[in-house]
């Protein structure tokens, strides 16, 4: 069933379709992430899949495990996606990260909003519109665990979120992937370090607080098409034409503009200032003014 909400902004009218039939798909990389959910939403494995995967048709939910590193990562969602509607599907990425010792204490729970690919030197830009509490934080992908401290990363370190962003965003637009890391090291010990039941216990001390990030998650993906019109884009455009923004800021304003545009369907986005930017700071200054203007 589907219902059409319709907004208008000056002379251009456009439409947010909002999905009532709707799948929400957790991607785990470990066995011990994923068990939690299994118990906790009741699933059942899937056997129509030779990975693991399970679903609870009644929620909407299903999980599957890619196992870790990037390397099964690819077909699996491709295997997993041809069996569903790509109009109505979430992906959430749950699981374990490395952090710095001065940022971020063990069991923290961090929603994402920037990873960067360590080999290929790609930044990728989950949008976060969903109003939760949960602190956000940046990640790094890398291909081997780090054992040495991780000094050189002021990033939060896993070993698979990018591939997992790459793939998913080919399928479903970027509003619909999101990513919850919990602290479960200090990039300090090895895989031999690791035992089942610690990372079990991470996320169950968490499962109220990530449940309630996946039911308001869900409001997001009940809105099918682009969140912003043509108009707002040119306004994004104009933005960090006049501003010249970094790659960062322009990806921080676009998701500042989706959760203005998503409370405010018709109201206009401020005005420019006639001047532009004479230094760095007076740069960040004034991307700092146009976010706030935006958020209140």
């Amino acid at each position: 069933m589907e219902e059409k909400v319709q907004a208008k902004k000056k002379d251009h009218t456009f439409f947010f379709l909002l999905m009532t039939d709707q799948m929400q798909c957790i991607i785990t990389a470990l066995k011990a992430e994923s068990d939690p959910f299994i118990h906790h939403l009741k699933l059942r494995r899937d056997s129509n899949f030779k990975f693991p995967c399970f679903r609870n048709d009644d929620l909407g939910i299903v999980l599957i495990g890619v196992g870790v590193g990037k390397k099964n990562i690819r077909s699996r969602i491709n295997n997993f996606f041809r069996s569903v509607d790509s109009n109505s599907i979430q992906f959430i990425n749950v699981g374990i990260a490395g952090g710095r010792k001065n940022s971020a204490r063990l069991g923290e729970l961090f929603l994402i909003n920037k990873i960067i690919d360590e080999l290929k030197s790609k930044p990728y830009y989950p949008d976060v519109l969903t109003n939760s509490p949960i602190k956000e934080n940046s990640l790094t992908t890398v291909k081997k665990q780090i054992v040495d401290g991780g000094e050189q990363y002021d990033t939060l370190v896993d070993m698979e979120a990018s591939e997992i962003f790459d793939v998913c965003s080919t399928f479903i637009s970027v509003h619909n992937i999101a990513f919850l890391k919990i602290v479960s090291d200090h990039m300090d010990i090895g895989d031999n370090n690791f035992d089942h039941e610690s990372i079990r216990s991470l996320i169950i001390k968490r499962m109220d607080q990530i449940m309630d990030f996946i039911e308001k998650f869900k409001l997001i993906g009940q809105l099918s098409g682009p969140i912003l019109s043509d108009i707002d884009m040119d306004w994004i455009e104009l933005n960090r034409e006049k501003y010249l923004l970094t790659e960062t800021q322009v990806n921080q304003l676009l998701n500042s503009a989706k959760r203005f545009r998503l409370k405010n369907s018709s109201a206009l986005f401020p005005q420019l200032d006639i001047k532009g930017p004479t230094s760095k700071t007076d740069r960040k200054k004034i991307f700092q003014d146009i976010r706030a203007q935006l958020k209140a």
